[in-house]
């Protein structure tokens, strides 16, 4: 574990033996989330991070504009939780300028975030920690996509994302972990970006700093089955993906191109030809390319296998 270096809110643990031996340095982490308008959520939100087995942490709240008991909330929060702290946008501003005041206040050597409707596995914060390596921009882990009665873990598996792969697909999924000092390097996140801001965000410390380490399992849960608002819209992540290719295409291989081509197809829920997906295929993400062939032209299947798992 790396050491923290002139940061006094990191804390020393000792060892068991009381020698001085096995003494390790246990870092401030800080976690940003943004939240608009959605109090219950939050709460859950919350409770996951106060929840975690690792412990020397500081959360750093930004509440864009909300008008529900949101502000009641974080105030009584922060006067009995002292490792949290908010912040307070009159006017909503969005999700990325919200994210971006909590970067530039975050004390913490090391950075990760949680949207207000998601939340984290107890052991989230323990193995990205132990799993880091400062040689790689970041390290990330899957996901558990929980659609109301059923969750399925999704790019779950051990993985040194090159920027070639990344210009294919966001295998970072959507929150990664890093030191402070890098994210505040790229100016955290791009409010231009109607959507996929997470996706360029991790490109850009890609390019800066070399290769990302994804490990193996899911920790963190992304909630699909709730009826309230969401960060993103649909309507915006076709735009996204059309922003994405423009600042990137100039670094883009042919194969990354017709590889955005169908992200931004899946984006919008257009049908997948036969020959496109001929055509596209070859150049990898094949299970999901079959997955979305499958789905995109057996509607009334795709309707009753989400049926199922939202219950």
């Amino acid at each position: 574990m790396p050491a923290s270096q002139n940061n006094d809110s990191d804390r020393l643990r000792s060892g068991n033996t009381f020698t001085g031996e096995s003494m390790c340095y246990e870092p401030l982490i800080t976690i940003y989330m943004p939240t608009h308008n959605r109090e219950l959520l939050l709460k859950r939100a919350v409770e996951s991070v106060l929840a975690q087995t690792y412990q020397n942490f500081e959360l750093i709240i930004v509440d864009d504009g909300s008008h529900d008991a949101t502000p009641d909330y974080l105030q009584s929060l922060a006067n009995s939780e002292p490792r949290v702290r908010f912040f307070s946008q009159p006017k909503a501003q969005g999700a990325c300028a919200a994210r971006n005041i909590a970067i530039k206040e975050a004390k913490g050597k090391y950075i990760t975030g949680l949207d207000d409707d998601d939340e984290f596995l107890p052991s989230r914060l323990e193995s990205l920690l132990s799993s880091y390596d400062e040689k790689y921009a970041f390290v990330c882990q899957g996901t558990f996509w929980h659609y109301g009665s059923h969750k399925k873990a999704l790019d779950a598996n051990a993985m040194i994302i090159h920027l070639s792969q990344m210009l294919d697909y966001n295998y970072s999924t959507n929150q990664v972990f890093t030191e402070t000092k890098r994210l505040q390097s790229i100016g955290g996140f791009n409010p231009k970006f109607p959507a996929c801001q997470d996706y360029d965000t991790w490109t850009r410390l890609i390019i800066k700093y070399g290769a990302a380490k994804r490990i193996a399992g899911a920790s963190y849960i992304i909630h699909q089955g709730h009826e309230g608002p969401r960060i993103i819209s649909k309507s915006n992540m076709l735009k996204g993906y059309k922003k994405f290719s423009e600042e990137y295409g100039p670094l883009m291989s042919k194969g990354n191109r017709i590889n955005q081509q169908y992200l931004a197809l899946v984006s919008s829920r257009e049908r997948f030809k036969l020959l496109d997906f001929f055509q596209s295929v070859r150049y990898g993400l094949m299970v999901k390319k079959c997955r979305y062939l499958l789905s995109s032209n057996l509607k009334i299947l795709s309707k009753l296998r989400s049926k199922w798992l939202r219950g």
